[in-house]
């Protein structure tokens, strides 16, 4: 924890602080959020049924991301550039499937070229992406996101 100075008195000589987490901290717990998510975490090749259950995952993700950009004390840090490309990944995701998923499960998306899994797959290269850098920024465990299927 930090201090961080919010007021300064000159004749009263006071100082107003609060404390505010490091960027590591912010760092650790973002991984240890994403790390159960079931929009990141569920097999390669899921059914399209599962589509409402991923937005969901999704939205609650975009939102939480939102809570740790509010908690990012430097405007040009790293972390914030990071956070907001992951939270910029879950968003395009959610756009991909439409607000109530029914992108997702058009016919034509059917099986492991569909788009459901194509937008999961986009997803999680890029949240890998952008957290593997964090991960060797902060020196954390990156997430453990699973294997990609190699195509037949």
């Amino acid at each position: 924890m930090r201090l961080r100075p919010t007021a300064i008195s000159v004749l009263g000589v006071g100082v107003n602080w609060e404390f505010t987490k490091s960027d590591r901290r912010l760092a650790q717990q973002l991984m240890d959020f994403l790390a159960d998510k079931r929009v990141l975490t569920i097999g390669w090749g899921r059914p399209e049924s599962e589509a409402g259950a991923c937005l969901a995952s999704a939205a609650d993700c975009r939102m939480k991301l939102s809570e740790y950009l509010d908690q990012i004390q430097k405007p040009n840090s790293d972390l914030r550039t990071w956070v907001r490309a992951i939270r910029q990944a879950f968003t395009d995701f959610i756009e991909a499937g439409g607000h109530d998923g029914g992108r997702f499960t058009d016919e034509g998306s059917v099986g492991l070229d569909g788009l459901f899994n194509q937008a999961l797959r986009d997803l999680r290269e890029r949240v890998r992406c952008e957290t593997d850098l964090v991960a060797k920024r902060y020196k954390l465990i990156g997430l453990d996101l699973p294997p990609e299927c190699e195509r037949a």
